[in-house]
């Protein structure tokens, strides 16, 4: 896919400075090095300069958690955190950042989150006899944090039809000029489809604006004839446009029923229809509720906010916990859960919001469902106790969910009645798929209050804990991500670690950040004095580095607030101005000695991969070496040969060659081949199909053919301005992506041949 340079070639302006740098660091050029007298100079200067600054700075860790210790002890911080996965990984930062400093206010720190930590994984009958808990009590705040929640879902609303509103006048144009092009297509189809393009960048649908680029190269190659054309504006181009209008008035104006999208967009119902469901296949867009008896669709994004996540923990935990009280109890949960429910459905309906101020309150009411759920097992001092306590949770998440709750109503029919077939099934056949139903959901639900109850786990451990063989409680994982029961957490010793939705209060994201902060501050202490003991040129970099490290983490404990208050405030404005000055002055210092002579070879440079050269030289270079250069990769499977790459290249880097990849056509998946457009993707299956044994050979073509080729990239000239990448119509990202790493071995050769 790359070409060789020839001889004598022009250099893009724009890699001058970085050839030169490599030929450097090769040993084929060298620049002028300063004196070591004046490096050495420059270096004790800056040691001078900086050593009052590191006092204080050095002083700030301890300072700040001695202040912060006293805060946390007086307001009681630790009562508001009650994840033990948080507590678990404050923990292991606060023990790193003991053993590699001696600050005491992180040892005391270190001991309240043991003894709290300790406190919230007491089993049952431990605690003392006769303490229990008063469940009018603990839900007794119940329905004022419901009606919280449904107030500040009531603003989300408002905030939303606010930009709808902003987004009508933007409606009306879209509308106007669907008319203007629709008078088009009989007089002008090409003003018409350049008309239709405009519209299609502001419902920024990529589906439409893929197929409209597609038809206008067509046009433009005389791949289609007048009559293809005019047929392919009135079907393909149209039917695209309006489901970007559909695509638009959902991400802007909200969900809306078919009817609702109908009034807004002056488009027929039944066309909606058939819009909505080639958008739904597409995962463009999805069911999220019902308005009376009208299903109701919003957009799809990207990511669930964490939020709406765990108001559908909240709710489903709930719902078991109501089968289990009695009286006033249940008739308050049955309200509460009401009114819960409603907001879940109208959360869905928002899509995507603000998660901040939802975050505290809807932390309570989880906290409150927890605390009513371990309220109603029962107590016991019986060795089998917490087994008995896991089962009985397990039980009330497994029937919690929906799916059991259908399978046990609706199981007893298909014994007792025929189904529409007029069939039975089995009583045995039955109670056998019953019994493996109940097993897989006892056993999800079991993973489920482990991973609540200590913290992230990977499928490793699951199976250590609960004794299920990890192969299906891998698939038990798998399915509960797919049903939003549980997020991806991270990795543990190579594993994945997944975790249930959870929405730290304020006391937990404090705890959170000030350990993290500790570590990464004792860390870059230790490094900034081992650097100063004997100070290199090369390790000005590795010094700028950490005392940014004070810097960031300054930053971020500033927002760190107790009891409505910034801890130690003053402290904290004081050692800004240190470390930025001590930052300062390391650049200034590297500025006046960027770099020494070359300590490798060329043949070293052979092997050598640019961000190993990165890591190695960039603080005696002053600069990254890797702007400007990159390697583009292609991808036969998506690309539709319409030379969009070579014609954009700024450069003339890119070219497409009349030759084609027979052998790969027989690579290409399924999948990749439904992307492509239907003429295009019926070829590859059509050469497939009529092959008696798969090619090895390459097929050369004696002129360029339209629509077919190699995409080969010439990077003496490539400058990886990302160009072709963006201009490339390829199904999903396109068929040209940019890695930002260059050959150097390559480059090397070049170097060697004699080129510059």
């Amino acid at each position: 896919m790359t070409e060789p340079a020839a001889a004598g070639r022009e250099m893009a302006p724009k890699r001058r400075r970085m050839m030169d740098m490599i030929m450097v660091l090769g040993g084929l050029k060298e620049e002028s090095a300063i004196p070591l007298s004046r490096v050495n100079e420059e270096l004790e200067l800056l040691k001078e300069q900086v050593a009052p600054l590191t006092e204080e700075i050095f002083a700030f860790p301890m300072k700040y958690f001695d202040e912060f210790l006293e805060a946390v002890e007086k307001a009681s911080l630790l009562e508001g955190v009650s994840d033990r996965g948080i507590l678990k990984e404050a923990i292991d930062n606060l023990e790193e950042a003991v053993e590699k400093g001696d600050i005491e206010s992180l040892q005391g720190l270190l001991d309240l989150l043991r003894t709290r930590l300790d406190s919230l994984t007491k089993k049952p009958g431990q605690e003392d006899e006769g303490e229990e808990v008063d469940l009018k009590e603990v839900l007794a705040p119940l329905p004022a944090l419901v009606d919280q929640i449904s107030v500040i879902i009531g603003k989300y609303e408002e905030n939303a039809a606010e930009d709808a509103k902003t987004a009508e006048q933007d409606l009306k144009d879209l509308q106007q000029g669907m008319e203007e092009g629709k008078d088009l297509l009989k007089e002008d189809p090409d003003e018409a489809l350049a008309r239709l393009q405009k519209l299609g960048t502001k419902t920024r649908y990529g589906n439409f604006l893929r197929t409209a680029a597609q038809v206008k190269r067509a046009k433009r190659e005389e791949r289609v004839d007048e009559e293809r054309f005019d047929y392919l504006l009135r079907h393909n181009i149209m039917v695209e446009l309006y489901r970007g209008v559909v695509y638009f008035v959902l991400t802007h104006m909200g969900s809306k029923t078919v009817v609702e999208l109908a009034d807004l967009t002056g488009i027929e119902a039944d066309v909606l229809q058939r819009s909505i469901v080639s958008m739904i296949q597409r995962a463009d867009i999805e069911m999220v509720g019902l308005d009376e008896n009208a299903p109701v669709f919003a957009r799809v994004f990207d990511t669930v906010p964490e939020t709406t996540m765990v108001m559908k923990r909240t709710v489903q935990q709930l719902r078991a916990v109501s089968r289990s009280v009695e009286g006033k109890n249940r008739e308050l949960i049955a309200s509460s859960l009401q009114q819960l429910e409603e907001s879940l459905e109208r959360l869905q309906k928002l899509g995507q919001y603000d998660e901040t101020e939802l975050a505290e309150v809807l932390g309570q009411t989880r906290e409150i469902a927890d605390n009513a759920t371990e309220g109603i097992l029962t107590k016991s001092s019986d060795a089998e106790a917490e087994d008995l306590r896991l089962l009985v949770s397990a039980g009330l998440e497994a029937f919690a969910r929906f799916r059991l709750k259908i399978a046990l109503e609706k199981g007893p029919n298909l014994v007792e009645g025929t189904n529409v077939y007029g069939e039975k099934l089995d009583p045995k056949k039955y109670e056998q798929i019953m019994d493996s139903y109940l097993n897989n959901e006892l056993e999800r639900g079991t993973m489920l209050i482990l991973i609540r109850d200590l913290g992230a786990m990977s499928a490793e451990t699951l199976a250590e804990k609960t004794g299920i063989p990890q192969d299906r409680v891998f698939r038990h994982l798998l399915r509960m991500k797919r049903d939003e029961l549980l997020t991806l957490a991270g990795e543990e010793h190579g594993y994945v670690l997944y975790d249930v939705p959870r929405t730290p209060t304020k006391a937990e994201v404090t705890v959170r950040t000030a350990s993290d902060q500790a570590a990464l501050l004792v860390t870059a202490k230790n490094e900034i004095e081992t650097i100063l003991q004997d100070l290199k040129p090369e390790d000005i970099g590795n010094l700028a580095n950490s005392l940014e490290t004070f810097s960031k983490a300054r930053d971020k404990m500033e927002k760190i607030e107790i009891g409505g208050t910034v801890v130690a405030e003053s402290l904290l404005d004081t050692v800004e101005d240190k470390v930025k000055s001590a930052v300062v002055m390391a650049y200034r210092t590297r500025a006046k000695i960027p770099s020494t002579r070359p300590k490798v070879t060329i043949e070293d440079l052979l092997d050598v991969d640019v961000p190993s050269v990165l890591e190695e030289y960039r603080s005696q270079m002053g600069y990254a070496p890797i702007l400007g250069f990159g390697t583009v990769k292609w991808e036969q499977s998506k690309c539709l040969g319409c030379k969009s790459c070579e014609i954009a290249c700024p450069e003339d880097a890119i070219t497409l060659k009349p030759v084609i990849d027979v052998p790969s056509f027989f690579e290409f998946s399924d999948e990749a081949l439904e992307k492509l457009p239907v003429n295009r993707g019926l070829f590859y299956r059509t050469v497939r199909g009529l092959a008696s044994q798969k090619p090895t050979e390459k097929v050369v073509l004696n002129e360029d053919k339209p629509g077919f080729g190699t995409v080969e990239v010439d990077l003496w000239l490539c400058v990886a301005c990302r160009t072709c990448v963006r201009r490339c119509p390829g199904p999903d990202d396109g068929a040209l992506e940019l890695e930002l790493k260059w050959s150097l071995p390559e480059v090397v050769k070049q170097i060697k041949a004699g080129v510059l």
